[in-house]
């Protein structure tokens, strides 16, 4: 039996009819959504540390293609754009790195919104949920290499250390390490952090065992999150992203064309 990503993999070519079958196209604009430019994404994917505009995003399924074309349109004018409450953002990036202060390469998050007052940082999620990873952290996670995060976040590594989930635990806490020290560096007035994990499922998805898997991991650290004041940690898929902007003419236009690409049966 095909591996379950395989499987969507292979469905999800068949959905969007490329070229006899084949799961990548020639060139990265040809894997864009009608409006969407290299010049909108293509330097902020450069300074990351994923590669992302090698092999990967040339996939069909690309994860990196999927954030470059639901999110650019919010680069080209990011102070007009409104999440929730939050709007007059004077700065936008793909892939940004906030560093943890430990060694190594800090995750890119894959998009971020700042203003005076707040930073908003989608995660976004394509095919990864499918499958089960080990919640994994070095021994320089502790109090003494990170002494500005709170007695909670020990405690939240320790409780997932180890365990296989298809949620990506490991990579939302080092997220959150990073954006807290980030907050805490700023001269002037700290910050609201938000962090946005935004996922794809299929209009079938109830169909899936797996999906609702994920939710129940999603919910179970949703309500962990919610034990302290760092961070606003929000979940939504991205069906409920695109419904927020319905009545905006200029965003609804472009996501219709979005959801015609990405809002399928499988």
């Amino acid at each position: 039996m095909k591996d379950k990503r395989e499987y969507f993999e292979e469905r999800i070519v068949r959905q969007i009819g490329s070229v006899a079958g084949r799961k990548t196209v020639a060139n990265i604009v040809d894997n864009l959504i009608e409006g969407v430019t290299l010049d909108l994404f293509e330097e902020d994917f450069k300074k990351g540390s994923g590669n992302e505009l090698e092999a990967k995003f040339r996939a069909i399924y690309s994860s990196s293609a999927l954030a470059a074309n639901n999110f650019s349109i919010i680069k080209k004018k990011p102070f007009s754009f409104h999440f929730l409450n939050k709007s007059g953002f004077e700065f936008s990036s793909f892939e940004r790195q906030f560093p943890t202060g430990l060694g190594g390469f800090p995750p890119n998050i894959d998009f971020v919104l700042e203003n005076s007052k707040d930073i908003v940082a989608f995660e976004s999620k394509y095919l990864e949920h499918l499958t089960k990873k080990p919640v994994s952290f070095a021994l320089s996670y502790n109090k003494n290499r990170l002494p500005f995060l709170s007695e909670f976040w020990f405690k939240l590594i320790e409780n997932y250390r180890g365990k296989i989930l298809r949620l990506d635990v490991a990579q939302l806490i080092k997220h959150s390490i990073g954006l807290i020290r980030y907050n805490k560096s700023l001269k002037e007035k700290s910050k609201k952090i938000t962090l946005v994990y935004i996922y794809w499922t299929p209009k079938n998805m109830e169909s899936y065992d797996l999906f609702q898997s994920h939710s129940d991991e999603l919910i179970e650290f949703e309500n962990v999150m919610n034990e302290q004041n760092d961070i606003n940690f929000i979940k939504m898929t991205y069906q409920e992203f695109w419904k927020m902007y319905e009545n905006d003419k200029q965003l609804n236009e472009h996501y219709s064309k979005v959801k015609s690409r990405y809002d399928i049966v499988i």
